[in-house]
């Protein structure tokens, strides 16, 4: 089929055209279609690294329990090393410093606490295992360990507990000034209508207001 001359000028336009871009538009092509399959081949290994981190999250469970502080110990262990970014891997080192504390294996707890502030990406669950780790450094009376970890960067809706917290630590340390000022200093943070309200008051009052 013959072509005139406008139409062949625009066919060897065309050709030319796809001489200098058509490899670069084939390769941009395959390149998304390697990233989609990427994309989606991690989206199925994360999937099935939370399940099996479930799996394993409920036989520490079970292990809870029965008050087998080994299982326990075994199961976080597990979870910790091989599933760490797991959304069950900081409830797991909660867990497991809970089974600790309940069986006096201070130091456990405190090595599974530690390990969640670090490995948690919510501000709330960082406040929290950093309030319950300055609990057991108390118990274990490494008071000014306590006073660092309450000093701590925590979300501000935990403020009124860090404070009562600090008024103990301050308390046991036998500086009733600065217990005083840190229970007053709970109290501040606290509504009217708080639950425990009363108890940091009596506290509080125990010290001479």
């Amino acid at each position: 089929m013959a072509f005139d001359l406008q139409e062949q000028e625009q066919i060897d336009s065309l050709k030319a055209h796809w001489n200098q871009w058509g490899k670069w538009l084939v390769t941009g092509v395959g390149c998304l279609a390697i990233g989609y399959l990427g994309y989606k081949a991690y989206a199925m290994y994360q999937a099935r690294q939370v399940e099996a981190s479930a799996a394993v999250f409920v036989s520490l469970e079970q292990a809870m329990g029965a008050q087998d502080l080994a299982k326990v110990k075994q199961g976080a262990a597990s979870i910790e090393a091989d599933y760490s970014t797991s959304p069950y891997a900081v409830r797991a080192a909660f867990l497991a410093a809970k089974a600790g504390f309940d069986k006096n294996d201070l130091t456990y707890a405190r090595e599974q606490l530690s390990w969640a502030a670090t490995h948690a990406k919510e501000t709330a669950l960082v406040s929290l295992a950093q309030l319950r780790l300055a609990s057991v450094l108390m118990d274990q009376k490494q008071y000014d360990a306590a006073v660092a970890q309450l000093n701590l960067a925590h979300d501000p809706a935990f403020d009124a507990l860090y404070f009562d917290a600090k008024g103990d630590v301050f308390s046991l340390k036998g500086d009733k000034g600065a217990a005083r000022d840190a229970y007053k200093a709970a109290l501040a943070k606290l509504g009217n209508d708080a639950s425990n309200r009363e108890y940091v008051q009596t506290k509080l009052d125990a010290l001479g207001g």
